[in-house]
């Protein structure tokens, strides 16, 4: 009987190890090709069980943020800039499978990742058959959420997000979660006008056989080049620090955007205590008074034209039970999105420096 025990444990460690083998950021699975890839099993969450917690999209699903059950990390790298598309198909088509797409830094440490596709949407196994909520899940053309809430319960709710631009040089990670059950796993195709290192690059329309020298063209005498004189540099005074309403602004991040609709979520990072704060762009007051909550609150925000450099700040209106209001904000373009946390005391806000591309 001892020896029955002993072989069935041996034969199922394989199977156990095989499933946890890519189940956090630093030991992900690392791809250099857009192809279809086959997880077969899938089970638990790995070593790092904290690395997708308080992920904005899952805040309001039942594991309150934590965006990792039954998880597999995969990587890769942009060899060239273009259209990045993905489909990912769960083996049992009664699994809810959900997915995070983050950005990496240059050094591809995993501590600093920033999400910039969330996808919670999700439906009971009995809905399968009608729920646009159930399925095949990822990136298509022609969709144009960059996040899509825990549930099924908004109009319009899918399982399909909106592509992603990338650039040469950047580097990305795609957490994929089975939030129904351990086991079955997923097949995922990656598609899209960008290339990955080992992606083959097509032969261009119009290039001649190898062998035959192409013909060049006689060459003309070279133009003198025309000189222009250089303009003096435009002296410019620093702007003085900002200040609303009486209290110092202090600018601890710094966040680009494509784009000057922004969608902006809002909730308390802490302790939810009665606090109250406002938006402001710059010295304008965008959205006024809100309580601050655990759930988020989500605003569409439009930055004025004329200039290229704003500043995102949450003014503490009331501090509630307790000093000082501290506020997690996710600013989206559309494109990519940014969670940061902001703290608001009595005598200095906490700002987010927006530039626009």
């Amino acid at each position: 009987m001892r020896q029955a025990v002993l072989g069935l444990v041996s034969f199922l460690m394989p199977l156990a190890l095989w499933a946890q083998a890519y189940a956090d950021c630093g030991s992900a699975m690392s791809i250099c090709k857009k192809q279809n890839y086959s997880i077969d099993r899938v089970g638990g969450e790995g070593s790092d069980r904290a690395e997708a917690d308080f992920t904005a999209c899952f805040m309001n699903g039942e594991n309150y943020g934590q965006a990792e059950e039954n998880s597999t990390w995969i990587k890769f790298e942009i060899a060239k800039s273009g259209s990045l598309a993905f489909t990912i198909r769960p083996r049992n088509p009664e699994d809810d499978i959900d997915f995070v797409v983050f950005k990496l830094p240059p050094t591809g440490d995993c501590r600093y990742k920033q999400i910039v596709r969330c996808m919670a949407a999700g439906d009971s196994h009995y809905n399968v058959g009608n729920s646009p909520c159930m399925g095949s899940t990822g990136l298509r053309d022609g969709e144009k959420d960059t996040s899509e809430d825990a549930g099924c319960g908004d109009e319009g709710d899918n399982t399909w997000l909106a592509p992603l631009r990338v650039v040469a040089g950047e580097k990305y990670v795609i957490l994929v979660s089975n939030v129904s059950e351990p086991g079955p796993g997923f097949d995922i195709m990656f598609t899209g006008t960008c290339k990955l290192p080992c992606d083959e690059e097509p032969p261009k329309i119009g290039d001649k056989p190898p062998g035959k020298k192409p013909v060049k063209p006689p060459v003309k005498p070279a133009e003198k080049p025309t000189v222009v004189a250089e303009k003096p540099p435009v002296q410019t005074t620093p702007a003085p620090p900002l200040v609303i309403e009486g209290r110092e602004v202090q600018v601890n991040e710094t966040v680009q955007v494509k784009n000057r609709e922004l969608r902006v979520k809002i909730w308390d990072s802490q302790l939810e205590d009665g606090d109250i704060v406002s938006i402001f762009i710059d010295d304008k007051r965008v959205v006024n008074q809100i309580s601050l909550t655990k759930k988020p609150r989500e605003y569409k925000i439009t930055l004025p034209p004329g200039k290229k450099e704003y500043l995102l700040t949450v003014y503490a209106d009331s501090f509630g039970k307790s000093e000082p209001n501290t506020a997690r904000v996710l600013i989206s373009d559309g494109d990519q999105e940014r969670t940061i946390d902001l703290v608001a005391g009595r005598k200095k806000q906490e700002s987010v420096k927006i530039i626009m591309n």
